[in-house]
């Protein structure tokens, strides 16, 4: 036999999934913050940034390149391209 739901379970059911989506939204918020770069010679391009074997890289699309504002190594390399201008903070 089903088991018989009620309004008040689906109301319940409703405000975890309300709960759980207003929780995770200040998360996100702050996992999005970015700094972004203007490219002043090209439209678009691929930047690489090489770490030991490792390799990075940053795409400029429309003249701007994004990165997350606590990638410290990121920042960095991006700051220091000639054809780089940070735009924001």
């Amino acid at each position: 036999m089903a088991a018989k739901k009620t309004v008040s379970t689906d109301e319940a059911i409703a405000s975890d999934a309300t709960d759980a989506a207003v929780a995770s939204a200040p998360e996100a918020a702050e996992a999005v913050a970015q700094v972004t770069f203007a490219d002043t010679v090209y439209t678009s391009r691929s930047l690489y940034l090489a770490k030991g074997e490792d390799l990075r890289e940053f795409k400029v699309v429309a003249k701007r390149v994004s990165v997350p504002a606590d990638d410290a190594e990121a920042l960095a390399f991006l700051a220091d391209h000639p054809e780089l201008q940070r735009l924001d903070g």
